[in-house]
């Protein structure tokens, strides 16, 4: 029986081709890098506040100008925590949309967000956008969410998170919310826990989606706190167990082929509250991550050199380099024309 997925070394060659094509574009937004958390293995630093003026109006005009050639746009919206800048993410979805509206372009939006703040009104505004995709992390039930989600004044979040998933439940809305469920050593019977709940208030509704996920070192001051929540084995064997479980509900990562991450796609580029121009989320004080800037007139200026670096895995098709430029990069001494310190 054959592969009805045509691939390449084992690459889909749709998901090759979207990461390549001009007329494909995702625009990674950090509207704020302040956050109403403070969890306790967070890498973020929190020291860049909400995009200036200056920055939505040059953001605003590099849509303006790049929508006239695209058939699909994607923002996606990250943080610190993205609803704290809701003015800001409003204002250019809805430019957005009137451009893609008037251009026959079509437009898709996502969320990282810890779904505080996203009450029901926040959340119809949104869709009425097409920002209608999100990913909320959860850290099993309240006893153990509770010790690692914390607000910024040292409370537990659980109990406002899940009357916001109840809420949007309750609605008719269109909208997609993957829990992002965090495991570690310590909290599966938590987890476990959480799954009961979940197949007792949403199992039912095919909007939720659950994704296991074994809590990693990411950076960041936070690295000894990390180390005694994680045993990589037993957690990553919880995640593999419950997401076989939840076959219908759980989120799996390109079944049709590897993983292709955003940071190694040509078409991905993510601009930041400060203006500089990245390709991951995740390793924001890493100067290789930063590759240029854009301007007041929304022109970007590149650094031509960090950027093919991290997108040199579509020459080499190399599946870790695809999967994650970033963990390749600090296991290989020589990446592109950058040197790297090789990580033993």
């Amino acid at each position: 029986m054959t592969n009805s997925v045509e691939k390449i070394q084992g690459f889909s060659k749709v998901h090759l081709a979207n990461g390549l094509s001009n007329e494909m574009f995702q625009l990674i937004l950090f509207p704020t890098e302040q956050c109403n958390f403070r969890c306790v293995y967070c890498y973020e630093d929190f020291e860049i506040g909400k995009m200036p003026d200056w920055l939505v109006n040059a953001t605003k005009i590099l849509l303006t100008n790049k929508i006239p050639s695209l058939k699909k746009l994607t923002l996606m919206w990250f943080g610190g925590e993205p609803l704290l800048a809701k003015d800001i993410l409003f204002d250019i979805a809805e430019h957005s949309m009137k451009l893609a509206e008037q251009y026959n372009c079509k437009l898709t939006g996502n969320l990282t967000t810890n779904g505080f703040l996203l009450d029901v009104k926040t959340l119809e505004r949104l869709v009425q956008l097409k920002q209608n995709e999100f990913q909320i992390s959860i850290d099993g039930d309240k006893e153990s969410h509770d010790t690692t989600r914390l607000t910024r004044s040292g409370r537990g979040s659980f109990d406002k998170i899940w009357a916001r998933l109840i809420d949007a439940a309750n609605t008719t809305l269109d909208f997609h919310i993957t829990l992002r469920v965090h495991v570690t050593d310590l909290n599966h019977d938590s987890v476990l826990k959480f799954c009961e709940r979940f197949d007792t208030e949403l199992l039912h509704d095919s909007r939720f989606k659950l994704f296991f996920k074994p809590i990693g070192n990411l950076g960041g001051s936070n690295g000894e706190k990390i180390t005694t929540l994680i045993s990589k084995k037993t957690a990553a064997d919880l995640c593999k167990e419950l997401t076989e479980r939840y076959a219908g509900n759980a989120k799996q990562l390109d079944a049709a082929g590897h993983y292709i991450c955003y940071a190694g796609k040509p078409n991905s580029i993510g601009i930041r509250a400060n203006g500089n121009l990245n390709k991951c989320t995740v390793a924001l004080n890493d100067d290789r991550n930063v590759i240029g800037k854009i301007n007041q007139d929304g022109t970007l200026t590149l650094n031509n050199e960090r950027f093919s670096t991290w997108v040199k895995g579509f020459t080499t098709l190399n599946s870790w380099q695809m999967g994650c430029p970033l963990s390749y990069m600090n296991h290989n001494s020589a990446v592109g024309d950058i040197p790297v310190k090789k990580v033993s």
